[in-house]
């Protein structure tokens, strides 16, 4: 006799949980449910790499918060852990709805969030906790939210594979290490992640010293490629008149207004905050209902451009990587991308955003600009077909983050501890399981030259400087003063502008681009804010953002 099939997944859940799989549209299993929910349900330490749309996340979210719904609740159960504040927006609207239908409740917490939740979340913490990698840090060393995280029984690292070739990944893998020392017991550990490589280095990223199973959905979504190098044409000449533009700027832009008036919805990635600029203001002269969004735009803007997009009031989105991930835009007809996107990963990654789900073909359109950029785009859906994707590499033995791991460890502590159990953290995480013994002597002897920490005997304690320096540095992203661009029409943020730009060329009268349209500065406040109003000028200059 063979032996017995495996159980359904959805039959692994609660009624109420399966209740909440059919109101999202779930009738049946997709791939990666049927992976990761038996998995999941076991308490399994798991790696989930499938693609866009495909029911990843509901995968693992759901086995946890039906075991959350039907457990003791002292504190936080789930810490779900983003790479980016618009992912944490995101996952809160679609958690909200999960949690609502199993009794739970979720809160999030990154740099906006106001003080008033923060003391409402300290009082009553929720069941759910979505926060940042470097919101984690705030609050590890805090005495009031530590208790509540001693419960911590699940955490998700959503978009994992974004954060192995950085200091923020290096960081937030200590910090799961500092979070172990903390809960009464070890929690499970679930990776989200597009395709990758090769995911058993994903899988040792995060899972330290017990790496993760992995579990890759075998049926990857069908995509469709197609190359366009655009001629100038007669249109394409007059539109370069108007726009100050050569002909061949021009036979792009016409091409990309044409694809996207043929779409209801069309993604347009370009691959820096420059470009989306320049791209979105030479669109919007020429086409109707495109908007731009990026990370250096005020929130309100982009959370205003991704409601329109979705509501289908906006037809086109001028975009960097910031929406390459997987923030809920509504259903996405066409990825263009603007000139090669450099990585077959980020390729598959943008082009996966159209089609929102497993059963429609991405179609992407690349609109190069040269001979050496379509050689390079060649390549790389050449590669992405063959799923010959970029190696990864996790960024090992960070210096600066480990001084200030070194010095968490010890405010975590009470404020005293021994090297040794220093140490013996730090090395858990994979970033620095060979870290030379010499190297961490070193970072340890130059934090007490600073007076960051004190040594007696093998015990390090805290000084009058180590909580300032702490939580001055708790982001490894490169810091620059903003300055908040106000239209007087509306008094509303328009942009972000960065210190060079205004050192350099910001003053009464000068026209920039920012959000695809152009402004014109009116005064710049004492205090650094930037009063502008619109104005047409299709040769005003970029705020070139480093």
């Amino acid at each position: 006799m063979g032996a017995d099939p495996p159980p359904h997944p959805f039959s692994l859940l609660s009624d109420r949980a399966r209740s909440l799989l059919e109101s999202m549209r779930f009738t049946a299993p997709t791939p990666p449910q049927i992976l990761a929910i038996p998995k999941v349900q076991a308490g399994l330490d798991v790696l989930l790499i499938a693609p866009t749309g495909s029911g990843k996340t509901e995968a693992v979210l759901l086995p946890i918060l039906d075991r959350l719904a039907h457990a003791e609740r002292n504190g936080i159960g789930l810490l779900y852990v983003t790479p980016l504040r618009a992912l944490n927006r995101d996952m809160q609207g679609r958690l909200e709805g999960m949690c609502h239908g199993l009794g739970l409740t979720v809160e999030t917490r990154h740099g906006d969030t106001p003080q008033r939740d923060r003391r409402r979340q300290s009082a009553k913490p929720p069941d759910v906790l979505i926060t940042t990698p470097e919101s984690l840090q705030a609050i590890l060393p805090g005495a009031v939210m530590r208790r509540h995280l001693r419960h911590v029984q699940h955490v998700i690292v959503d978009e994992v594979h974004q954060l192995v070739r950085d200091r923020r990944g290096v960081q937030l893998m200590v910090a799961l290490e500092r979070l172990r020392e903390l809960t009464t017991k070890p929690f499970q550990r679930i990776g989200l992640s597009a395709t990758v490589g090769d995911p058993s280095i994903v899988a040792r990223f995060l899972g330290g010293s017990r790496p993760l199973e992995i579990l890759e959905a075998p049926a990857e979504k069908a995509m469709e490629f197609r190359v366009e190098w655009p001629k100038p044409n007669d249109e394409d000449f007059e539109t370069a008149r108007d726009l100050y533009v050569s002909p061949e700027a021009a036979a792009s832009m016409n091409l990309m207004r044409d694809l996207i008036e043929e779409q209801r919805s069309t993604l347009v990635f370009v691959n820096s905050r420059n470009v989306a600029e320049l791209v979105g203001h030479r669109l919007s002269m020429i086409a109707q209902d495109v908007g731009v969004h990026h990370g250096w735009l005020p929130r309100v803007e982009r959370e205003r451009v991704e409601r329109e997009f979705k509501d289908g009031r906006l037809r086109g989105l001028v975009c960097t990587s910031t929406l390459e991930l997987g923030i809920d835009i509504g259903s996405v007809d066409l990825a263009l991308q603007y000139m090669s996107p450099r990585q077959v990963t980020s390729l598959i990654q943008r082009v996966g955003r159209a089609g929102h789900s497993l059963d429609r073909v991405s179609k992407g359109v690349i609109v190069t600009v040269s001979s050496d950029d379509t050689a390079e785009t060649v390549a790389a859906i050449e590669a992405a077909r063959a799923r010959s994707l970029e190696p990864l590499r996790v960024h090992r033995h960070a210096r600066d983050v480990l001084a200030h791991q070194i010095v968490g460890c010890v405010l975590d502590a009470g404020g005293r501890t021994s090297v040794e159990t220093i140490q013996d953290i730090v090395i858990r995480a994979e970033p620095y399981a060979d870290l030379p013994q010499d190297a961490f002597d070193r970072v340890l002897e130059f934090l007490v030259s600073l007076r960051l920490l004190r040594k007696q005997d093998e015990e390090l304690a805290v000084t009058s400087r180590t909580r300032p320096y702490y939580f001055e540095n708790l982001s490894t992203i490169r810091d620059e003063r903003r300055y908040v661009a106000i239209d007087l029409a509306t008094q509303q943020p328009v942009g972000i502008l960065g210190e060079e730009f205004m050192m350099v060329r910001a003053r009464q009268g000068y026209n920039f681009i920012v959000k695809g349209r152009t402004w014109k500065i009116q005064k710049i406040g004492e205090d650094g804010v930037i009063y502008v109003t619109a104005v047409t000028d299709p040769t005003a200059a970029l705020p070139g953002w480093d």
